[in-house]
């Protein structure tokens, strides 16, 4: 007989989930610290004590160069007849995402994940639906994302993996009156919660800016409590409890069915391999933390013995009034001396060279472990420009960092479009939304569209969500305007060529869909896709091949004859070789901004 679960035994299960996630939690806290820095938590410090921050730089490096904008959603699916309906639902989706700010959600995931986990929680903030108190700055019946602290998030005590945990669920500090006022819950048990405790609390994150805040002062301005969200996926149930850390009831404080993607409200992001039967991901800056440590503490001692260097005059006592004239003198003086032997300058203390040597290996290590900021952020080093005596080195490090940053957008592209999947399901099962939409066109027209409850077809199950792919990224004006010009000057004029040269073969060419193609794959789309079709050209074709001079059959750089004389037409660009490719690879820099000086590649 199957033994029923009482409340008391969720909640000391869920204390268990926290306790689980203890030292983990202590650990990522201690790595936001060391990010943060000393200014960031103290009114004043030493200067020096913490020189270089190279947690900060990896960090600040890789966010970027991940997440710059909003997702561009592409919404696939295998039936014909439901195409139109999943291109206007992935329209609706880039809307809503815009709407929320998705950017900014999305940037603090990614900084988030290098401490440890990163956690997003998507819901809809529709009056009946649990704590609205997060998201107040939300409409209801609209759509959030909202970013889960790894202080606040709970699972399973002893889930493997991430999909095998019985709940997923995270602590809310709410104000009481909030939950009073809400009838779906047990007003009992809420007037029974012990204040909030992690208002004060010392072992979060949070509080290295509230060490400062009295407790007493946040109390009287208004009552917080903590209570913990549990998303159950066996009963497709969303239960509120008080926090087990602080209390344990006999009740719930409220239980609701989950309305809402099969998958659950939370979505998880990590960049490190799987813990084999762990559900916690390594966190990158572990990996770094301790050369980021010790790399603190060589540049202090280099910097202390730097400030002990000390030149003396050492002088003969007979001659002591000349060594005064020496102190005294003004450059370009002249010192009458009858020895000057007898006063010499001596130097003592100073940096040992040998430290300086010993911090670029810590800076060279670092590189290797942290996907090679350095070269991503363009800020070549010596030890990543790759000089004749570092090539081997520059090689490995590029290698590094394009494998890492590759690796890492993926996966972030991955998850996104999870939270993209929740957040279409919304729009999908919504029976009163009308969303209006614009698409853009060719020839720079815009068409109006809409996303309204008529216009639903198919399971939702028959769709597949992704994220196209470079669209978080964002090119350098620099960098775009240098594509630009590559395309006008070399692609275009080629395309054009080898249109009129497949025209006279008797062979179809879609110049259109080859131009639009590769300017997708520059990241130029956008900025050029007016150029392509224009509805009057198939008309202006055929005018000027009836009106102009027919082909004579000689040979010439427009015709088959004159392309096989001159072994190519005459605009054409040489493909490189492997070789070659391998050679451009282990020269340049992973950080777009080079690409202004390395054509279209």
């Amino acid at each position: 007989m199957q033994e029923a679960i009482s409340p008391r035994k969720v909640q000391l299960v869920v204390k268990k989930g926290f306790d689980r996630m203890s030292n983990y939690r202590r650990a990522s806290a201690m790595f936001v610290k060391e990010f943060a820095g000393i200014y960031y938590r103290q009114e004043k410090g030493l200067t020096g004590e913490e020189p270089i921050n190279l947690i900060f730089h990896s960090i600040r490096t890789m966010v970027p160069n991940l997440v710059m904008q909003n997702p561009v959603n592409k919404i696939i699916t295998p039936y014909v007849a439901h195409k139109e309906y999943a291109e206007l639902l992935g329209l609706g989706v880039n809307e809503v995402e815009k709407q929320i700010k998705l950017k900014q959600t999305l940037r603090a995931w990614v900084t988030s994940t290098f401490f440890g986990w990163g956690i997003i929680k998507i819901g809809l903030a529709a009056k009946g639906q649990m704590i609205k108190f997060g998201d107040v700055n939300v409409d209801p019946g609209q759509v959030y994302a909202e970013l889960i602290d790894l202080d606040d998030f709970v699972i399973d005590p002893i889930c493997k993996v991430w999909n095998q945990s019985m709940f997923y669920g995270h602590r809310t500090t709410v104000p009481r009156q909030i939950l009073l006022d809400t009838d779906l819950y047990d007003h009992d048990a809420v007037v029974e919660l012990p204040s909030s405790r992690a208002i004060t609390s010392k072992d979060t994150v949070a509080s290295l800016t509230q060490q400062q805040m009295g407790a007493e002062e946040a109390r009287s301005f208004q009552d917080y409590v903590d209570v913990v969200e549990l998303y159950v996926p066996e009963a497709n149930a969303l239960i509120t409890i008080p926090d087990p850390t602080q209390k344990q009831t006999d009740g719930y404080i409220g239980i609701t069915d989950y309305f809402g993607p099969k998958d659950g409200p939370y979505v998880d992001l990590s960049f490190s391999p799987p813990v084999r039967n762990n559900p916690f991901p390594i966190p990158p800056v572990s990996v770094i933390y301790d050369l980021h440590c010790m790399a603190n503490r060589s540049f202090r001692k280099s910097m202390n013995q730097a400030e002990n260097q000390r030149d003396v005059l050492l002088y003969n006592p007979m001659d002591a009034d000349m060594a005064q004239d020496i102190v005294d003198a003004k450059d370009g003086d002249a010192i009458a001396s009858a020895n000057p032997t007898n006063a010499k300058v001596y130097s003592y203390g100073g940096q040992n060279t040998d430290n300086a040597a010993w911090l670029q290996q810590l800076h060279i290590w670092f590189n290797y472990l942290a996907q090679n900021p350095d070269q991503i952020s363009g800020n070549l080093t010596p030890g990543t420009k790759g000089s004749k005596t570092t090539a081997t080195l520059s090689s490995i490090l590029q290698a590094n960092a394009n494998v890492g940053i590759e690796d890492a957008r993926s996966i972030l592209y991955d998850q996104t479009a999870e939270i993209s999947k929740r957040i279409a399901w919304y729009l999908h099962t919504d029976p009163l939304i009308n969303l209006p939409l614009t698409k853009r066109t060719s020839g720079n027209k815009e068409i109006q569209l809409a996303l309204t409850p008529e216009q639903r077809q198919g399971d939702f199950l028959e769709f597949t969500f992704k994220i196209v792919e470079r669209s978080m990224s964002r090119l350098d004006p620099t960098i775009r305007s240098k594509r630009m010009m590559e395309f006008c000057t070399n692609i275009l004029p080629a395309a054009a060529n080898t249109a009129m040269i497949m025209m006279q073969m008797g062979r179809p060419f879609n110049l259109e869909s080859y131009l639009s193609r590769v300017a997708k794959e520059l990241g130029i789309f956008e900025d050029v896709q007016d150029l392509f079709v224009d509805e009057l050209f198939a008309q202006r074709l055929q005018l000027m091949m009836a009106m102009g001079p027919q082909n004579q059959g000689k040979a010439n750089a427009n015709t088959q004859e004159g392309v096989q004389q001159n072994k190519g037409f005459p605009m054409k660009r040489n493909i490189p070789g492997a070789q070659e490719i391998a050679n451009k690879f282990a020269q340049e820099g992973a950080n777009e901004s080079q690409a202004a000086n390395q054509g279209v590649w």
